[in-house]
């Protein structure tokens, strides 16, 4: 891949390894941000071994499944998190709840289960194993293996990942059926977030022309995750109805504020599509 392309990424993929482990002592604090940037460090180290699968050192299979658990768990507690406060901001909009004290506890007990969560987690010795397997696999262990692909194949990864994201935004953009077009936009969501990320970690490779596909990228990413979040606090919403104590009609509420979030959400993702929509490596790369 070029010594630039391979430098790059060995930087990147030790810089997530090493956010990951400072994080787990504040997680063990109950930071909802530490979790936040242990969650974020994950996927981008994720993301970028499954790009340059092959131009990277391997996970053994085990590593793989612990660092799986890692993402998966503090996902569990940062989702958690996010729609309490998401729904807490939601109450305050308004002042005429027929039930605010049951709607409010329900958030703070939401809450409370995501600090529990990542109280234990980040106290947990499976999780500093999982970082310590990873690092030894990616990092520690000596790799004699030679990566001669040159920066044009660096491109063509990335070119397929894009690729994978026109299928999700095209599977949406063809069905009348909400539940596969929620389905569609939450899998184009993880595509767009592995295509920057993997982009970020060898962006000195491309000079500026990386931006040009980083940026629209960023664009979506942010107006799909509003998108995604609805749709979550939507079911979350409808769940709550049937909390003992919950007035049906702020259930209503809320889940209809939920409905404007995501349709608006929707039709700026839209606008940004035939707008700014990202494009192909393969030509904004120009190799």
């Amino acid at each position: 891949m070029g010594n630039k392309g391979r430098a790059s990424l060995a930087v990147y993929i030790a810089f997530q390894l090493t956010e990951l482990e400072g994080q787990l002592p504040l997680i063990a604090a109950a930071d909802p941000e530490a979790v936040h940037n242990a969650r974020l460090a994950l996927r981008r180290l994720r993301s970028v071994l499954s790009c340059f699968r092959g131009m990277t050192p391997k996970l053994p299979r085990h590593a793989r499944e612990e660092i799986a658990w890692l993402a998966s768990s503090l996902g569990e507690s940062r989702d958690a998190y996010v729609l309490s406060q998401r729904i807490r901001l939601s109450l305050d909009t308004k002042d005429s709840w027929n039930t605010p004290e049951a709607l409010r506890a329900a958030v703070d007990q939401l809450e409370a289960s995501s600090a529990r969560l990542a109280a234990a987690l980040g106290g947990h010795k499976r999780s500093r194993r999982a970082v310590r397997a990873a690092r030894a696999a990616l990092l520690d262990a000596s790799d004699d293996k030679e990566y001669k692909h040159p920066t044009a194949d660096l491109a063509e990864r990335l070119q397929a990942r894009w690729e994978r994201l026109q299928h999700s935004l095209a599977e949406e953009a063809g069905s009348g059926d909400p539940e596969v077009r929620n389905a569609a936009l939450h899998q184009a969501r993880k595509d767009v977030k592995c295509l920057r990320y993997s982009v970020e970690a060898v962006a000195d490779a491309f000079s500026h022309r990386a931006s040009g596909v980083i940026q629209p990228a960023i664009g979506l990413q942010r107006l799909l995750g509003e998108q995604h979040d609805a749709v979550v606090a939507g079911e979350w919403i409808r769940e709550l109805a049937n909390t003992p104590g919950v007035d049906a009609e702020d259930a209503q509420r809320l889940e209809s504020m939920e409905v404007r979030r995501r349709l608006s959400a929707e039709e700026e993702f839209r606008m940004a599509i035939a707008e700014y929509p990202v494009p192909a490596p393969r030509r904004a790369l120009a190799f």
